[in-house]
Order: C-alpha cells, then sequence, then structure tokens
C-alpha cells in the first residue's frame, strides 16, 4: 500500500515537473506592439476630455515580481487583451481622427500576429474575480460605438494595448519565449 502511494506521490511531481510551461513568444508580441505603434498618432488633444473614461485599468498590471504565478497572469494580461480587441476589430474597422482608416496592409499583419499570439495564449487561464478588463472592453466597445467619438475610443484602445504590450515586455521579459 506505501509502494502504491509513494509511486502515485512519485508520479504527481514528475507530471508538475514534466509539463511544459504555458508561454508566449516575446519576438511576436514585440512585433505585434511594433506594427500596433505604427499605425497611428498618439491619442489626439480633442480625445482628452474623454481621457478618464478610457483608460485601461491599472490593478491588473501589479505585481512587479517575476514569479511563476505572476509570469502567468502577466501572460494572460496580453492574451486577454488581445482577445478583447480583437472581439471589438471584429464589429468595426479602426480609424483615427479625421475618419481615416489605419493602414490596412499594417493593420493586416498586427491581426495576423495577434491571432498567432491568442492561438499561443489558449493554455493561460486566470481567475479574473475583479471582472476590470470585461467592464474595460465593454466601456471601449460602447465608446467606439458613439460615432462623435469613435476615433477617441480607437486612439485609446490602441493606446492601451501599447502600453500593455510594451509593460509586460520590460517587466515581465523572463516570462516569455524567445528565440535565438
Amino acid at each position: 500500500m506505501k509502494t502504491i502511494a509513494v509511486i502515485l506521490s512519485l508520479l504527481q511531481v514528475w507530471l508538475v515537473v514534466a509539463m511544459p510551461t504555458c508561454r508566449l513568444e516575446g519576438h511576436l508580441v514585440q512585433l505585434a506592439h511594433d506594427l500596433l505603434q505604427n499605425l497611428g498618432e498618439n491619442i489626439s488633444v480633442h480625445c482628452l476630455p474623454y481621457n478618464a473614461n478610457m483608460s485601461f485599468p491599472e490593478s491588473v498590471l501589479t505585481g512587479a515580481n517575476k514569479s511563476s504565478l505572476q509570469c502567468h497572469k502577466a501572460l494572460w494580461v496580453v492574451s486577454e487583451s488581445l482577445r478583447g480587441a480583437a472581439q471589438i476589430m471584429e464589429d468595426s474597422i479602426p480609424f483615427g481622427e479625421g475618419g481615416e482608416p489605419w493602414n490596412k496592409n499594417t493593420f493586416s499583419d498586427f491581426q495576423n500576429l495577434q491571432y498567432q499570439i491568442l492561438d499561443q495564449g489558449q493554455c493561460l487561464t486566470y481567475k479574473d474575480t475583479t471582472g476590470v478588463l470585461a467592464s474595460y472592453f465593454t466601456n471601449m466597445t460602447t465608446i467606439i460605438q458613439q460615432e462623435d467619438i469613435a476615433f477617441c475610443g480607437w486612439m485609446a484602445l490602441r493606446r492601451d494595448l501599447l502600453r500593455v504590450l510594451k509593460s509586460t515586455l520590460q517587466k515581465h521579459d523572463t516570462c516569455f519565449t524567445w528565440r535565438d
């Protein structure tokens, strides 16, 4: 009986050690950041009055240590942020001030990377008990659907995605898989 218990315990330890960790490829996230940055200008002065209603929840970016749990949460934030943005982008075509659409080729390249990263991030799960990310994307969807300030919503979404990607790449660089 003790032998079986020891074998089962060793098997559990082996499974935990041998299981691959879920990671995102850092070069893809960096390239997605760079493409997103090339899609337009910084947020317009016209949008500043609406800025308070269009801010990414800082609380999801907290936790600067690089523990396994923090790595998992940081990668989850990247994945969920890109997922939320992808859902908004399915319903509307992003554009900037003056109704100018984002560069189609650059946007298409960004979306291709976005879907690759989302595919990699399918293994990431995290129990977001606060619901702040879902609330943020609901708010952004509402803003983007308002014709008179939609471009402010797109600019804010782009700004916030850039901040999430840059912050995570800088603070949690060891959490990503990097090619040599």
